[in-house]
């Protein structure tokens, strides 16, 4: 390996990484005017703003990903189970999902009584593999759950031709896929509701936690307001038995998006398509980097356009370079391995659980390079140069 510069030796005895996978405090101090313009009504106004920035954030995200609605809420996890409730998911039914993702998304599917079956990948671009997914559809099955794995559009055309075929509908994961597009159009245009990720490691990060559901179903809509808003909504009579009362009509929970988070992400939006641009340049200074090492990079359609949530490359001995990154003051990551199906929670088994050859040989393989718009081309260099030496130990 590489010597550490006397800079570097003293960030890795303070355990913190030269290269971290976020420097997100640099993209607040240039947009630090305008964020603290947007939150001083909410902080030092008599007047409660938050419910309006969350609304006029709403409007303003359903617009950049192509969507007639969007409902901000508290986190990714709890938008997956918002969507697929409002989308009619619930006990005895079925949904063909992954398993190299957390396990919000096979939680989100359990928490609403159905059952996650899991569906093998396409080696490519770790995505759920649309070959696959018409064997495993049942009598039972309700849903398809594709997750956009990275930041790299799953193959959702594909899967919309084969839930239309099976009457069944989609929930889009795009959690770490903030500004991907596909075919054209932004990614979650051919589900019937998408989820977006706004935790502050995502491709478009506000300060904290939150998300956003998307649809263009009017039905999906009006049931997911109600969901985040305690179930509290109009029925019939309802003016006239109880008029200026609170009336819930279904069981809801509280699980809006905060305003101040919107009104960060407000700020931030306009500039999502430039920070898109900027992460997928220091991609190809990535495969720049490593063109000629036994590192194996991932391959797309060319139909799709990702926003990189991080670059994820196969190697040989996983632990060796994961290790040996970290040592050289790079926040290299192994995600989601094990996948889900190896975890305690679901030792009872999923469905097809011991059918999945190529996640499972991924999971042993792949390692997670940080990605952020602020990187330098100097910050690549050094991931690029430890890595190869690392290589060819």
């Amino acid at each position: 390996m590489a010597a550490l510069s006397q800079e570097e030796r003293i960030y890795a005895e303070q355990g913190r990484f030269v290269i971290p996978r976020s420097r997100n405090y640099l993209t607040h101090q240039a947009l630090r005017e305008e964020i603290l313009a947007a939150l001083e009504p909410m902080l030092f106004s008599a007047n409660d703003s938050s419910y309006r920035a969350r609304k006029d954030f709403e409007e303003a995200f359903a617009a950049e990903v192509e969507q007639t609605w969007a409902v901000g809420v508290h986190s990714g996890t709890c938008g997956l189970f918002l969507a697929l409730r409002a989308c009619g998911v619930g006990p005895g039914d079925e949904v063909i999902t992954v398993a190299n993702s957390d396990i919000s998304t096979t939680a989100a599917i359990s928490n609403c009584g159905a059952t996650p079956v899991l569906c093998d990948l396409r080696a490519s671009d770790y995505n759920m593999d649309p070959d696959l997914v018409e064997a495993l559809v049942s009598d039972r099955s309700r849903a398809l759950l594709p997750v956009d794995m990275h930041g790299h559009p799953a193959d959702v055309k594909r899967l919309r031709e084969i839930a239309d075929r099976h009457g069944l509908l989609i929930v889009e994961d795009a959690c770490l896929a903030t500004g991907a597009r596909d075919h054209g159009r932004s990614v979650g245009v051919f589900a019937d509701a998408v989820v977006f990720s706004f935790a502050p490691y995502k491709p478009f990060g506000g300060v904290g936690s939150g998300a956003a559901v998307a649809t263009s179903v009017a039905q999906v809509h009006k049931k997911l307001r109600l969901l985040t808003a305690y179930g509290a909504g109009r029925s019939e009579g309802w003016e006239e038995e109880m008029p200026g009362r609170q009336y819930a009509i279904d069981e809801g929970y509280n699980l809006s998006l905060d305003g101040l988070q919107a009104a960060v992400l407000h700020v931030k939006l306009p500039y999502l398509s430039q920070w898109t641009q900027q992460r997928r340049e220091i991609v190809e200074w990535y495969r720049e980097g490593l063109a000629g090492t036994s590192a194996v990079l991932p391959t797309f359609r060319p139909e799709s356009e990702p926003t990189f949530r991080s670059f994820t490359v196969g190697v040989d001995d996983q632990q060796a370079c994961y290790h040996g990154l970290r040592a050289a003051g790079v926040e290299a990551a192994l995600h989601y391995t094990p996948p889900v199906h190896h975890y305690e929670v679901y030792r009872h088994g999923l469905p097809n659980a011991g059918n999945l050859p190529v996640t499972d040989y991924l999971a042993d393989r792949l390692l997670t390079l940080p990605v952020t718009q602020e990187f330098t081309r100097e910050d690549i260099d050094h991931v690029t140069r430890e890595l190869r030496v690392l290589l060819r130990q």
